[in-house]
């Protein structure tokens, strides 16, 4: 996510650093610097006289041998303790601190073993008096400020260093005060104020040489600019950050609108967060306009994270409240969908499924999504929609091509890139290589946003990537798939400098059980897909969406757009009940005359009947509601709250898509492709069948033919084009069914029998 920095946070990141340094200076108080200055004489008293002593008390205990040794290993655990706590202090500091904690150690264990001795006690004294004085002298220069570098964030080196820097390199910036918050190996994050007559546009341009002053990398510095124009945050990296992934957090904005930029997925170079918008951008204010984004295309070679990276924006798109996700691999459905197909409304896995779910998209869904997105009385929004837009009662589609190369030269897919961006479908391709017989040169010109991972060398990147970046020297060939996940960002909003700055992706779980999570806990703040939507998508989906539910234990649903709720889809009744007259007077549940119940034991009860049953039942209870409730002023709205949800439970699905009281009978939903064309396409031995049994009753035994009499049935039966007639006629011949004819390309019927089974019956080839 990224930073929000403001003057007043910067002003009290500043007041806690003065309180540092005051605290720095007197933690404690008086009696806290007096100790300081008497602790090292303290230890020197207590060492000359506590050894004696223990030698005494030892000695009386006959336990000198066993007391020296206990205290000197307990001095060679102050020792390791001390060689711990001082790495990083300075030599001389860290030096000193040791010989305070060793010698009197040392003299006391020694006193014990084997006796006061004089020589000791008098070399213990002077030294011990040379090394006080030294102490004392220290803690008044130096020892201070290394506690001050030591705390963070309150180093004073680097700032005068600053100071040297800008006086010289930087005249622009020498009225600037440098507070520093973060200093390690990795980053270098400090705050700048720019004084009264500095601007970011002055740090800008000298980001190169800053990051040349803290050490960093190329292309590692940044710029974060606060509310106010007079302090600025500039972060170096020291070391790269792409060459280590960074764990994936899971999904952002659960729930939310698509609108909602997608975060928490990766990071630049730079160490900015890495943040994507898919539909658009929305307006900072309400007369802006707001920025369209184009269809997503994914390159790069393979094993460069492609796959992973768009798992985490199947993720985050699934689990966004106005948002669908259709899920299409036509080569490794099974092996690559995993667990992101937990969360996709829809999952097509064959490439016949897709080129007929893109046919209907095409002929169908756009249609019929421009039709309620410019009507202001079927969109939730009441107004002409020249885009999709967040609330309008239609879910934001993303249809998510993974190796999309497999439907190369589908013009259906080629025809979305143009149509699907205005009326909410965003369409997601993935493809090693983006040239042109791997994917149409029309859909890649409509793709403006790009995500180009590794490439296998620089002439792959170019097909891809815009001249102007090739032209910055960006090469996305130089990593290959050596760091997966590393890409360029190219998206239409993003200016050219940052596109230019590659990215990495986060990493989930290889086995994807961190996905399996996040879908777990957060697909309940999804919608299902907008019936308007689901309509067009035909019968297929709805088996799909019937056969999920059952697997789940749930019964479908859908949306109900009286009062924005969802609701569980209803039984259709037959016919609507009479309204009431009042709200106090009992609804009638006799039939009326004349109308014919049947033989309830000679027949079977239909769906009419249940469904009349139903309708009784309903009536009944709000009959008895209605006697109830009689004389009741404050009861009357909740009886006629009852009627009126009976009535609407009785009206017809066409009805309640119209929107509550609303008269559209003069739009109408352009009606479904040819069923013919989502025929399923038979394999080649039923297709062998087919083009055997054309032979034998349009052209029978002996008689002659030429391959394009065959055409139009084989493509009519069997859904098989002219280059598979041709082919398939030279494995007739091998079966010796037919043979050349006088004329060129003429050939003659020997019989129809197939030549690869050796009991296959005629009579089944007749039936075909």
């Amino acid at each position: 996510m990224s930073q929000v920095l403001t003057n007043k946070g910067l002003r009290e990141t500043r007041r806690s650093e003065k309180t540092l340094r005051k605290s720095l200076g007197d933690v404690g108080g008086e009696l806290s610097q007096a100790w300081r200055v008497l602790a090292p004489w303290a230890l020197l008293a207590t060492a000359l006289g506590l050894a004696p002593a223990a030698w005494f008390l030892a000695r009386w205990g006959q336990v000198q041998t066993f007391t020296a040794l206990c205290i000197a290993v307990a001095g060679l655990v102050m020792l390791y303790v001390s060689l711990t706590l001082t790495r990083g202090r300075m030599t001389l500091g860290r030096g000193h601190e040791l010989f305070n904690v060793s010698a009197p150690v040392g003299v006391i264990a020694y006193t014990v073993a084997y006796g006061p001795d004089k020589y000791v006690l008098i070399a213990s004294g002077i030294f011990g008096i040379t090394s006080a004085i030294v102490w004392n002298r220290r803690h008044t220069s130096t020892a201070m400020r290394e506690l001050e570098r030591q705390g963070g964030g309150a180093s004073t080196a680097l700032p005068r260093r600053w100071k040297t820097f800008t006086a010289e390199h930087a005249p622009s910036l020498v009225d600037s005060q440098m507070t520093v918050f973060k200093d390690d190996a990795d980053e270098l994050a400090v705050g700048l104020d720019l004084g009264e007559a500095g601007i970011p546009s002055d740090v800008g341009p000298l980001l190169e040489r800053m990051t040349r002053f803290a050490g960093g990398i190329a292309g590692g510095a940044s710029v974060i600019v606060g509310d106010y124009l007079d302090q600025v945050i500039v972060r170096v990296a020291r070391r790269d950050p792409l060459k280590v992934a960074m764990h994936w957090q899971g999904p952002n904005a659960p729930g939310e609108s698509m609108i909602e930029p997608i975060e928490g997925i990766g990071r630049y170079r730079d160490l900015l967060d890495l943040s994507l918008t898919l539909p658009y951008v929305a307006p900072r204010t309400p007369d802006d306009d707001p920025k369209m984004q184009s269809h997503l295309g994914i390159y790069g070679m393979s094993r460069a994270g492609k796959g992973a990276a768009g798992e985490l924006l199947d993720v985050n798109i699934a689990t966004r409240s106005d948002a669908v996700l259709v899920v299409c691999d036509p080569v490794k459905a099974d092996q690559q969908l995993g667990p992101i197909a937990e969360g996709a409304d829809y999952v097509l896995d064959t490439a016949p499924k897709i080129r007929s779910f893109f046919h209907r998209l095409v002929n169908s869904t756009i249609p019929t999504r421009a039709a309620v997105l410019g009507d202001p009385r079927r969109n939730l929004l009441g107004k002409v929609c020249r885009e999709w837009e967040p609330g309008c009662g239609l879910s934001w589609v993303a249809v998510h091509v993974y190796e999309a190369a497999a439907l190369y030269n589908n013009q259906d897919m080629t025809k979305l890139t143009e149509r699907a961006a205005s009326v909410g479908i965003e369409i997601i391709l993935e493809a090693q290589k983006g040239i042109h017989d791997r994917v149409d040169t029309n859909a890649r010109s409509n793709m403006a946003a790009m995500l180009v991972f590794g490439t296998y060398d620089y002439d792959d990147a170019a097909l891809v990537v815009p001249s102007e970046l090739l032209e910055l020297g960006v090469n996305p060939g130089a990593w290959k798939n050596k760091q997966p996940g590393t890409c360029l960002v190219v998206f239409p909003e993003l200016p050219l400098s940052r596109q230019a700055v590659p990215a990495r992706f986060a990493r989930h779980a290889p086995d994807g059980s961190d996905i399996a999570a996040a879908l777990a806990e957060y697909m309940h703040l999804a919608n299902p897909c907008d019936p308007w939507t689901a309509k067009t998508w035909g019968e297929p989906y709805q088996q799909y969406r019937a056969q999920i539910e059952a697997k789940f234990g749930r019964r479908p649903q859908q949306h109900a757009f009286a009062g924005a709720a969802l609701l569980d889809e209803r039984p259709a009744l037959a016919a609507p009940l009479p309204a009431a007259t009042s709200s106090t007077a009992p609804l009638s549940a006799e039939p009326e005359e004349g109308f014919d119940l049947g033989d309830p034991d000679d027949s079977v009860p239909t769906a009419e009947d249940e469904r009349a049953e139903l309708t009784e039942a309903a009536e009944d209870v709000v009959g008895e509601m209605a006697n109830m409730l009689h004389g009741d002023d404050e009861a009357g709205a909740v009886l006629g709250m009852a009627v009126d949800g009976l009535e609407r439970y009785t009206q017809s699905d066409e009805d309640e898509m119209a929107g509550p009281a609303v008269a559209a009978a003069d739009i109408e939903f352009p009606p479904d492709p040819d069923e013919a064309h989502f025929a399923p396409i038979l394999d080649r031995n039923e297709a062998l069948d087919v083009l055997l049994a054309v032979l034998h009753d349009d052209v029978g035994e002996g008689g002659t033919f030429r391959p394009s009499d065959l055409y139009d049935a084989l493509d009519r039966r069997a859904r098989r084009g002219d280059s598979w007639v041709r082919k398939e006629l030279k494995t007739l011949q091998e079966w010796g069914c037919v043979e050349d004819a006088e004329g060129y390309g003429v050939y003659e019927v020997r019989h129809t029998r197939r030549g690869d089974l050796d009991d296959y019956a005629e009579s089944l080839t007749m039936e075909v």
